[in-house]
């Protein structure tokens, strides 16, 4: 798949950054939790000026909230400090900073039928992408990628804002959710069901 591959040719060009970064980072006594909950308020803030109507500066300053959802987890392997924890709070974190965020397009779309009801979507499957992966690694089960992922909605989501497209933002975000799920479901289906 494009995106495998494209993790494969970039993992070595983004994880020396990454690495430098966690450990400058590490140099401030932050802690990776610390820096996590920073991240889910950079986000709250941001999901507030969807609301109030600054789409494009939320769409800027998104960018940065969600590096450091990157960076807490190079902070955690700088200084030592990988843990079960530490990987629940910030798995709990991302999905209230991604909720934070839907919701406030779900809000801002809440007049037009359309862009209301592709937004809800795109919420739910923001939610439920990550509960498939989880669930399936519970079941012992690898889960295949997709372009649904938090990395790839991210990009779509600050996209949006900046552009001024914040409707069709939600269609590549709901789109691209809904295979993810559905090819997640077909591969732990595949397994399970002979």
């Amino acid at each position: 798949m494009l995106r495998d591959v494209l993790n494969e040719k970039l993992r070595p060009v983004i994880e020396p950054l990454t690495t430098g970064i966690g450990r400058a980072i590490a140099k401030t006594h932050l802690t990776p939790n610390a820096l996590t909950s920073i991240g889910v308020a950079a986000v709250g803030a941001c999901a507030w000026l969807i609301v109030a109507g600054q789409s494009f500066l939320a769409g800027v300053l998104l960018i940065p909230a969600f590096l450091i959802d990157v960076f807490d987890g190079a902070l955690a392997r700088a200084t030592g400090r990988v843990g079960p924890w530490g990987g629940f709070y910030d798995s709990v974190a991302d999905r209230v900073a991604d909720a934070a965020v839907l919701g406030a397009f779900v809000w801002i779309m809440r007049t037009s039928p359309r862009g209301f009801i592709v937004s809800m979507v795109a919420l739910a499957g923001t939610l439920v992408v990550p509960y498939a992966r989880a669930k399936a690694e519970a079941l012992g089960m690898p889960s295949p990628g997709g372009l649904g992922e938090r990395a790839e909605r991210a990009i779509f989501i600050c996209a949006g804002l900046i552009l001024g497209l914040e409707e069709a933002a939600m269609w590549a975000v709901a789109g691209t959710t809904v295979l993810t799920f559905g090819a997640r479901v077909r591969a732990v289906r595949r397994r399970l069901v002979t």
